[in-house]
């Protein structure tokens, strides 16, 4: 028997012992939220929710980069991309997200210089190929893909390269957690913490929310084992009422994470208020760029300051990223909202709650 047939054999064993313990240790109701995307789109892939007992409810969190971000945001990357000096570098999950009046793949179709990337530094590329445009990179991540984002800046400066810019949607994580606790309605019995960025952050990055909020937490990693693990843990802190912070993928993530990484995001970063999607406006839970860097910040360079606008009418987004609703409780899904007629960020990303349940989803 080759070895990875014994690897998946003894993964099948471990996922079917971990599910007969959670179903005999699970009496409560619970609402266990995955914050991460990447949780979402595997805990759907692998039919997680299914094996789960009828008391445990897994919520879909605000871990998905593209579908936090807000809709002025959105709509200023729209407003850049139709400006005749640009080249706008972007992901491609953002690319048929709607703003207020377009998105930036009809903007493309329409004549607009939009290049999808895959990193910053792919934009750099463009910005010393076309040293008579302007290249502006739409910034949109969390703590995973900041630093790497902070390194193309400082590349940037290093080189001489003047026509490259950002668009800072950055965010963080923690912050988050602590404004979904305080928020009316919210009901959270444990968080399925992210991987990825973890890996970054380190265990000690969520100690103060846990602190104050008390709520168990578990850093998983994306396997079914791993996700399965976590739940686990969730289930015997709740029954034993005894939260903890814990970390379920030491194989990634340390107490501390990756300091130079973080180093290098905090050199060309600081926190500000950022606008969430369905949150609002949370303190400290965004990065702009530190005043030293403001050269490299395409919203001065181009003077861009876009108003608050709301969220499509009869879209649930906020909502379902907050866990107040599920994909099928909002009016618009399969009906106007749609994969090929997306009404908002959740039915585009490839890390969308709505999108994981149109896919997945009998």
């Amino acid at each position: 028997m080759s070895l990875k047939y014994v690897d998946e054999f003894r993964d099948s064993n471990l996922a079917k012992g971990l599910i007969k313990r959670i179903r005999a240790m699970s009496h409560k109701p619970l609402r266990l939220m995955e914050v991460c995307g990447t949780h979402t789109m595997s805990i759907f892939r692998h039919g997680i929710r299914t094996v789960l007992p009828e008391n445990i409810s897994l919520l879909t969190g605000p871990g998905c980069p593209v579908c936090v971000t807000a809709q002025k945001d959105i709509d200023a990357f729209i407003e850049l991309a139709g400006r005749d000096d640009v080249i706008l570098a972007t992901f491609g999950d953002l690319m048929k997200v709607p703003g207020s009046h377009s998105s930036l793949s009809l903007e493309k179709a329409q004549g607009a210089d939009v290049r999808i990337v895959y990193s910053a530094f792919d934009a750099i590329g463009l910005a010393t190929q076309n040293p008579q445009k302007e290249v502006v990179f739409c910034a949109v991540g969390f703590e995973t893909t900041i630093p790497t984002i902070a390194a193309s800046i400082l590349a940037c400066q290093e080189q001489g390269v003047t026509n490259f810019s950002v668009y800072s949607a950055n965010k963080l994580t923690p912050p988050a957690l602590a404004a979904l606790m305080q928020t009316d309605g919210v009901q959270v019995d444990g968080f399925i913490l992210p991987g990825h960025v973890s890996v970054i952050t380190g265990t000690d990055a969520y100690r103060p929310v846990f602190e104050t909020y008390l709520t168990p937490s578990v850093i998983a990693g994306f396997e079914p084992v791993d996700i399965l693990s976590a739940i686990e843990r969730l289930v015997v802190q709740n029954e034993n009422q005894s939260p903890a912070l814990e970390n379920g993928y030491t194989r990634a993530v340390s107490e501390q994470g990756n300091i130079k990484a973080q180093q290098v995001m905090h050199q060309v970063f600081e926190p500000c208020t950022a606008t969430w999607r369905g949150i609002g406006d949370i303190p400290d839970s965004g990065m702009g760029l530190r005043p030293e860097y403001h050269g490299f910040d395409a919203a001065r360079r181009f003077g861009i300051e876009m108003p608050d606008v709301p969220e499509p009418k009869g879209c649930a987004c906020g909502e379902i990223l907050m866990g107040l609703k599920t994909p099928e409780s909002c009016a618009l899904y399969k009906k106007k909202c749609t994969p090929m007629t997306p009404v908002g960020p959740c039915m585009v990303s490839s890390e969308g709650a709505c999108a994981a349940f149109y896919k997945y989803s009998v």
